[in-house]
């Protein structure tokens, strides 16, 4: 009992001398006492600040690892991750470890003068240490879902299908996300001002990555469900896929030319029909007769006696439009379907790079990512009847190689499959509301003005004709835009050429109609093309609409269409405008030029592509083109950030 006393009164004792040196170093003594403390001070601080280091060197060695093994589909580099991982926890448990055992941190916590210094940083090194090892935790949870989804399949997981993985990857994601949250709230009680200035910029590097692997994260967790269900992963599901020809261009990016039913159920693809789409369409109802409907467009002037149906169904600048028409049209004829997907020859050709050559039996031919387009093309202006027969059994072929990608490949689908939605190549529809809603959000639907601009205008052309003319045609936009007070002008020059060869098929000429949806606050419209005779559907909510014939003769025959109209300058914000536009599905990069006059004396310009949706801002300070909404819809990837 009294050995106890006494190591207690000398444990006291020892604290009030290092409290007494302290608060004379303070005052500025310089006595052996406190350059001894110092110097133990020192180097703990020295110590905690290596282990933490190293933690965060690890930690960004396996995130790099790990953003490695994905791109590359290494499988090996993500067995490196999780030892750097494991590494990174070690380290910083190590500080943590050290700090709540240090004798010395202890009795200075006590000392009245710097007792708060010493607590704040204790306090700031133990919650490094844990936001650090839970996210060493969620890297191990993390690395071990991405090899998931990009270790080759074995001999017995052949039928492995991205369902399959989605179901693993998502109970996993509860454990990567509780990790993030534990490191997220550790985060939140440092004070990062106490950390030395090299410190604090490693802390704060440490912090971002939660802050922008929780969105991706949550993302995921979104998208998976939806991902479910339209594989099938909740019952077998139905959809229509439209193969359109953009060479005969119309309003949802071109003439409906093949079909095929595509089934889902529970992560398995399988192409159940294919053919040409006028086999859902025949025989036709004549005038007189019940069912017939007359053309809704002005497509009734060429073709007046002649019931709107299944291929001419997508008439409308929005997706969604065009797909509740194609519905109606085929499910009494094939039966309820889920949704409906709209794909050009472009996609096809996209996919081809995936797969690899395919041999269409039969037909002799073998299409690849370069040559599939110029042949489709050759057969299509050659009048040759077997082209379409071609695409439907190269339908079937071309889905079961999707559908048999191996997981390392999905990545790259998925990359692939956003960047041809972003360019309108590819759109989706799904009747499901959920389903349909986060399309939407991902920008993969096709419906118009998204962004809800007040400032909006997409062209849009459709080819009545016949013709394979746009295979050939070229376009440039010329867009004035001048600021006059409350009200900005714009004038919007479409110039076509249409470079097809004459006589090369049976039609040259380049009848198009031509559509400019606007937003419903312009006014003083105008627009320089012919009249119609039959007129377009009312233009969707929001929108107006000017619309008219243009005739542009072949072998590299001009023509110009001109729209005038002005909206209001808006008031709460008279520095800056935004415009947004959209582009027409099935076309390609079509080439823009725009001028602006601010109206104080100053021209600005700037040029760019329609390859996708832009985003057109004008200031005092000048004019930019930027991408729109759509280019910017990402499919989510596990990492931390």
């Amino acid at each position: 009992m009294h050995s106890r006393h006494r190591r207690l009164r000398s444990h006291k004792l020892t604290a009030l001398l290092v409290v007494l040196i302290i608060i004379a170093g303070i005052g500025g003594a310089s006595d052996l006492g406190y350059l001894a403390l110092k110097s133990r001070a020192d180097q703990l601080q020295a110590e905690l600040a290596s282990d933490l280091q190293a933690g965060q060197s690890e930690l960004e060695a396996g995130k790099t690892l790990l953003t490695q093994a994905n791109s590359e589909h290494a499988p090996a580099l993500v067995a490196q991750a999780i030892s750097s991982f494991v590494t990174a926890k070690a380290d910083f448990l190590s500080a943590s470890q050290q700090a709540d055992d240090s004798r010395l941190l202890r009795y200075l916590e006590y000392a009245p003068a710097v007792g708060d210094f010493a607590r704040s940083r204790h306090t700031a090194v133990d919650n490094i240490a844990a936001m650090g090892a839970a996210l060493a935790d969620a890297g191990q949870s993390v690395s071990n879902l991405d090899g998931e989804i990009i270790k080759p399949p074995s001999s017995g997981e052949a039928g492995r299908t991205l369902l399959t993985v989605l179901n693993l990857v998502q109970a996993g994601l509860v454990t990567v996300r509780a990790d993030l949250d534990t490191a997220q709230k550790a985060a939140a009680k440092v004070d990062a001002k106490v950390l030395p200035a090299a410190q604090q910029a490693t802390f704060l590097k440490a912090r971002a990555s939660i802050d922008s692997a929780v969105p991706g994260f949550a993302e995921f967790e979104r998208l998976v469900p939806v991902l479910t269900d339209v594989l099938g992963g909740n019952g077998a599901r139905k959809y229509l896929v439209e193969q359109v020809n953009p060479a005969e261009l119309r309003a949802g990016g071109g003439f409906i030319g093949t079909y095929s039913l595509l089934q889902a159920d529970h992560g398995s693809l399988k192409v159940i029909q294919s053919g040409d789409a006028y086999d859902l369409v025949n025989p036709r109802p004549n005038p007189g007769q019940p069912g017939f409907i007359p053309q809704p467009t002005p497509y009734r002037e060429i073709i007046p006696q002649i019931s709107w149906s299944f291929v001419d169904s997508n008439i409308y600048p929005d997706f969604p439009s065009n797909a509740a028409a194609a519905e109606n049209f085929v499910q009494p004829r094939i039966g309820h379907i889920d949704g409906v997907i709209s794909m050009d020859y472009y996609v096809v050709a996209q996919l081809l790079a995936l797969t690899g050559p395919i041999d269409v039996p039969g037909y002799g031919l073998r299409v690849d990512t370069n040559n599939f387009i110029p042949q489709a093309m050759s057969h299509d202006i050659a009048g040759d009847a077997a082209h379409k027969s071609i695409l439907s059994a190269l339908a079937g072929i071309l889905m079961g190689r999707i559908a048999s990608l191996t997981p390392d490949a999905w990545p790259a689908l998925l990359s692939m499959l956003n960047g041809l939605a972003a360019q309108r190549h590819l759109q989706a529809y799904f009747n499901d509301a959920t389903v349909q809603g986060e399309i939407d959000r991902i920008g993969w639907s096709g419906a118009l003005n998204l962004s809800s601009a007040s400032d909006f205008m997409m062209e849009v052309e459709s080819n009545y004709y016949g013709t394979k003319s746009n295979y050939f045609v070229t376009r440039h936009y010329s867009i004035a835009l001048v600021r006059s007070g409350t009200t900005l002008r714009h004038e919007i020059a479409v110039d076509v050429i249409n470079n097809e060869p004459c006589g090369i098929e049976a039609r040259t000429l380049y009848k198009a109609n031509i559509r400019l949806f606007v937003g419903a606050s312009a006014f003083s419209t105008s627009d320089n093309l012919v009249a119609v005779a039959y007129s377009n559907p009312a233009p969707p909510n929001q929108t107006k609409l000017l619309d008219g014939w243009l005739f542009v003769n072949c072998g590299g025959g001009h023509g110009q269409a001109v729209f005038d109209y002005d909206t209001p300058w808006p008031a709460q914000n008279s520095a800056a405008q935004e415009i947004y536009w959209q582009k027409q599905p099935g076309t390609l990069a079509d080439t823009i030029h725009v001028t602006w006059n601010s109206g104080d004396g100053q021209t600005h310009t700037a040029d760019g592509t329609l390859s996708e949706d832009r985003m057109l801002s004008v200031s005092s300070a000048g004019v930019t083109l930027s991408a729109g909404k759509p280019a910017q819809a990402t499919l989510p990837s596990l990492s931390l950030g």
